[in-house]
């Protein structure tokens, strides 16, 4: 009976070849689009938590718990 033997080289040589055949081109095409989008999406949250933080705090001294 044969058995299938897979090593720590064949599991990272896949994980190379699975980003510089499949994801690197893809990212190549898309160019700067996923960093803006990220970009954006973590600016968006920045300022929802900047306008969140005062009701937080208003809420907090009314209960007496903590800020």
């Amino acid at each position: 009976m044969h058995q299938l033997m897979v090593t720590w080289t064949d599991i990272f040589n896949g994980i190379g070849d699975l980003c510089t055949n499949g994801i690197f081109p893809i990212l190549r095409a898309l160019g700067h689009k996923p960093n803006i989008l990220l970009g954006g999406i973590i600016v968006g949250l920045l300022f929802y938590w900047m306008y969140k933080i005062p009701q937080l705090n208003k809420e907090a001294e009314e209960k007496g718990t903590l800020k």
